[in-house]
């Protein structure tokens, strides 16, 4: 067996186990689950830099994995020309009569055919692309073949090697346009065909098709079950210490957004600043404007918090001061504002006031009958938010002496 026939053969194998390789690696598992596998389908138009060869009209199927694709294709030329110099071969039926040779009057005078191994690096990269105006480069190698007939001579076909470069450019939606430039040579290099550099290139100018989009592996990410619930019989976790620093803003929060409300009328089962508050409904809708859900009863409002010492100088501003006009049921609540000072909604001061507990007899009811002191601060504010309802009687009007006018 001579040199160059072995030679031949050793090209021919590797160009074979290339594209077998590439094969492998674009329906491999770890490609088939690329984000991108979209489907191009191509119709295009191709011919030699020559102005006398033929113009091939021809399509393609391309499925890409990530930036790497395989491609099918082919294309044909047709011409109506009459070979008078061999006599046709004539199928006739009940719709007419066609020579065997090229059909319907028409001639195959050429084909080729081609199974290409694509690589787009900028195709999963819409930044880049975006560099280049929205054009995509990418490049080819392939084995396939190729047939002419000259002259109303025999066929020639033989099996080529190509490999070239192109560009593709998304139009609208899934339509689009692509162009490159494919060189093509036998693999026999004792078949009669051009060795120039220029005369086996072949130029195409297509439209192009793309649909899919995912693969059949990828599917909606499932929801991940429920934690599980933590067993009954473990306590609460504590709540987290507050700073005496952030007690002390909070509480100055809760004071301005108190003291915005001086004048709002007093109204026997009110919660909003529109139709008047009673004293809880008043305390209840500040500490909520904070963050923090008090119950709307006196009775379960004077059960949060934590206690404080009812002696002279224990109580912090923000905390709740509760007052009982039996000494023992409480009936009423405020909010220390400092200074021996209580910002509350009063029927008997006329709605939403500043108190003082030591001026005059109203100052002094107050110091006789506070009978509980709560601080909110750093632990209601942590504790599980409660939608408690109303007692079925209203909240009675306090027992202060009246304020004078």
């Amino acid at each position: 067996m001579s040199h160059d026939l072995l030679q031949r053969k050793h090209r021919r194998s590797a160009l074979l186990a290339a594209v077998a390789l590439g094969f492998t690696s674009f329906t491999s598992p770890a490609v088939a689950q690329s984000s991108s596998k979209p489907w191009v389908f191509t119709a295009f138009a191709a011919r030699k830099e020559d102005s006398s060869s033929p113009v091939f009209g021809g399509i393609s199927f391309a499925k890409f994995g990530g930036i790497l694709g395989m491609r099918l294709g082919g294309a044909m030329h047709f011409d109506n020309s009459t070979d008078n110099s061999v006599t046709p071969v004539v199928n006739c039926s009940r719709y007419g009569c066609r020579n065997a040779s090229g059909g319907w009057g028409l001639n195959v005078s050429a084909w080729s055919a081609n199974a290409d191994l694509v690589l787009e690096p900028f195709r999963t990269v819409p930044a880049l692309k975006a560099l280049l105006l929205g054009f995509s480069p990418y490049g080819f190698a392939g084995i396939g073949g190729y047939g002419l007939r000259v002259n109303s001579g025999p066929d020639s076909s033989f099996a080529t090697v190509s490999y070239g470069v192109g560009a593709r450019h998304e139009l609208f939606g899934a339509l689009g346009v692509q162009a490159e430039a494919r060189y093509r040579r036998p693999l026999d290099n004792n078949v009669g065909y051009a060795s120039g550099l220029r005369e086996n290139l072949e130029y195409t100018l297509g439209m192009t098709l793309s649909w899919g989009g995912h693969s059949h592996h990828e599917t909606a990410p499932k929801s991940l079950p429920p934690p599980p619930a933590a067993p009954r019989s473990l306590p609460p976790s504590p709540p987290p210490p507050v700073s005496d620093e952030v007690a002390a803003r909070f509480a100055t929060r809760v004071l301005e957004v108190a003291e915005s409300y001086v004048n709002v009328p007093y109204r026997t089962g009110g919660s909003t600043p529109y139709g008047g508050f009673d004293a809880a409904g008043f305390v209840q809708y500040v500490f909520a404007r904070e963050g923090v859900r008090l119950p709307r009863t006196l009775r379960e409002m004077a059960q949060r918090g934590d206690a404080v010492s009812l002696r002279i100088g224990a109580a912090r501003p923000g905390d709740l001061l509760f007052f009982a006009s039996d000494g023992s049921t409480i009936d009423h609540v405020a909010i220390y504002a400092g200074h021996e000072r209580i910002i509350h909604s009063t029927a008997t001061g006329g709605g939403v006031r500043y108190d003082g507990l030591s001026d005059g007899d109203r100052g002094r009811w107050f110091a006789e009958h506070l009978v509980a002191a709560r601080r909110i601060v750093g632990t209601a504010r942590y504790l599980p938010s409660t939608d408690a309802q109303p007692d079925e009687t209203l909240e009675p009007p306090d027992a202060t002496p009246r304020a004078p006018r």
